[in-house]
Parts: structure tokens; C-alpha cells; sequence
């Protein structure tokens, strides 16, 4: 897995610093959000994600992974994805494992943009078709999850205060609802969760175009330092109240046709985890590589994401 994932890196920075500025996805007026690697984002576009992390071992043990999200826009503001993931279980007590997890189904629709403030607010509807993935890693129960999404720039502020202009702020709220709570012949173990946070960026590339050219060149003018917070809490008994939490700092690079980005998990509380874990992110800008192709819906051409 380790020499898989160096490979990928290598192909990856050479892509990335061939590719020329970031402007399709996550625009909202002079505004560019990047997608996040924890949280889901709230703009509806034409992407490619590649994804791979060690999570935080837990009491429990420790669950690694790798997969792909794939999303294409029917409409403007409506969007539809699909993803799947390549689990690697670790256990505390048992051997080590791995398989396909369950794929998941998601519809995403932009109901307010506001140009002038940075600003978009989403709601979103996955589910997750349990019994579909390997029966060593997945679930058998279905969930599904309606969430909402928002995405606000700061660059409406007064320009007493220039310098906090480059940051942004995403964040969503989701219900995580599974079909059954109690499978035939098992102990209720399928909770409802409620799994909620926001991101804080800050934009280089907002900073030396629109507040104070601080002379960085590439790449670092394409930088965006990230700080994601996360947590789900279990609505139900046996763990009522439980909450999962962890920070997660990192890095992210966008250029014109892919976005990059490294993140750290680290736990918040004892129950989320003993160590720090990783996560990492290959994101390709569809409707910038192939426009003629990303652009068709079967209701008509659409423009670039960007608005």
C-alpha cells in the first residue's frame, strides 16, 4: 500500500505543477472555496476524487482506506454522486482484514447563492445501500443521510480588517438514519447519529489578488492551510450522548485542473482515538479537463460550475 500511495504522489505533483490557476469549482464571485477532505462541500460540480487515509486507532482498532467519489452535475444547482471505498480493518482483538465497503448514492442542490457576500447554502440526501460491500467489513443496514451544507467567504468585511478577507468558513449538518435499527438476529447496534462540523481556510490566492500582493511565488501562491472540526454524536441509546471528535489540520494546493490536498486526524477525547491519523486527497476538475464532455446533461448544455 505504501509503495501504491508513493506512485500516486509522484504522478500527482507532476500533474499538479504542469496545471495552470485554480477558477472552476467551489467560485462564488471573486471567491474560491476548495473542497475539503473531511467535511463535505457545498457546491454542486463535475469531480473526480481520489482518497486514502490511516484513520486514529480507537479501542475498537484502527480502519485505513482507499476510494473514489465521483459527481456530475443534471442542472446548474444539482448535482449527483456516487462513492465507494476500500476498507483495511486492524482490529484490537482478531486478525486483519479487508474489503469493499458499501457504495454510496447522493444528490446535492444549491438553493441560495449570494455573490456578494461569498456565500451558498446546500441541502444534500446520501444513502448508503448496506449488504452491497464485503460482509468482513461493511454493514448490512442501509442509512441514509439528508444534510445541509454552507459555504461563506469573509471578503464583505471592512477593510479595517484586509487581512482576515482570505478567510472562508464551510460547514454542514447531517442525519445519519439507518433503514433498520435492529437486523434480524442481532443486538440493536445500527444508531442514529448526528455528524456535524465547519472548516476555516485561509486563501493565498485570495490574499495576493485581492488584499496585498506578499510576493509568493509558485507553488505556494496556490496554497490554502485548512483547519477542519468534526464530531458525531449517537442520538440513541445504548451510547446516547457519545461524541466522536477530532481536529484536522492541513494543506491544500489548487491548480487549474486538480486540487491536492494532506490533512492530519487527531482525536479530540479518548473515545475517538489514541493517535494521530492521515488522510489525503487527488481531486480532478471534470468539467476543466473535458468541458465539451462534463458540460452535457440529458436536459441541455451547462456553463463551467463556477458562478
Amino acid at each position: 500500500m505504501k509503495r501504491l500511495l508513493a506512485e500516486i504522489c509522484v504522478v500527482t505533483l507532476t500533474f499538479a505543477f504542469w496545471a495552470g490557476t485554480a477558477r472552476a469549482h467551489g467560485v462564488i464571485g471573486k471567491r474560491f472555496i476548495p473542497s475539503t477532505m473531511t467535511l463535505e462541500d457545498p457546491f454542486p460540480s463535475d469531480e473526480l476524487a481520489m482518497t486514502g487515509g490511516r484513520g486514529s486507532k480507537n479501542i475498537e482498532g484502527r480502519e485505513s482506506g482507499v476510494g473514489f467519489e465521483f459527481a456530475k452535475r443534471l442542472t446548474p444547482d444539482l448535482a449527483i454522486g456516487v462513492e465507494w471505498e476500500y476498507i483495511f480493518v486492524n482490529p484490537s482483538e482478531g486478525h486483519k482484514t479487508s474489503g469493499a465497503g458499501n457504495p454510496e448514492i447522493s444528490l446535492k442542490y444549491a438553493l441560495f447563492r449570494s455573490v456578494e457576500h461569498e456565500g451558498i447554502l446546500s441541502v444534500g440526501l446520501g444513502v448508503e445501500a448496506g449488504g452491497v460491500g464485503s460482509k468482513r467489513v461493511a454493514e448490512r443496514v442501509t442509512t441514509i443521510t439528508p444534510a445541509l451544507l454552507f459555504g461563506k467567504g469573509l471578503g464583505d468585511l471592512p477593510d479595517a480588517l484586509n487581512y482576515l478577507k482570505p478567510l472562508a468558513i464551510t460547514g454542514s449538518v447531517g442525519v445519519n438514519i439507518p433503514a433498520n435499527r435492529k437486523l434480524s438476529g442481532e443486538e440493536e447496534r445500527n444508531p442514529t447519529t448526528v455528524a456535524y462540523g465547519f472548516a476555516l481556510m485561509y486563501s493565498v490566492p485570495y490574499l495576493q489578488s485581492f488584499v496585498k500582493d506578499v510576493g509568493l511565488g509558485a507553488p505556494f501562491d496556490r496554497l490554502f492551510p485548512v483547519v477542519e472540526f468534526n464530531f458525531e454524536t449517537h442520538a440513541n441509546n445504548p451510547k446516547r450522548g457519545r461524541t466522536d471528535a477530532f481536529v484536522n489540520p492541513g494543506l491544500m494546493w489548487a491548480g487549474k485542473y486538480i486540487q491536492l490536498g494532506v490533512q492530519a486526524q487527531v482525536p479530540m477525547n479518548s473515545r475517538s482515538g489514541k493517535d494521530v491519523g492521515v488522510k489525503g486527497l487527488l481531486h480532478f476538475f471534470l468539467d476543466d479537463i473535458a468541458p465539451n464532455i462534463f458540460s452535457w446533461t440529458p436536459w441541455g448544455v451547462i456553463g463551467p460550475a463556477q458562478k
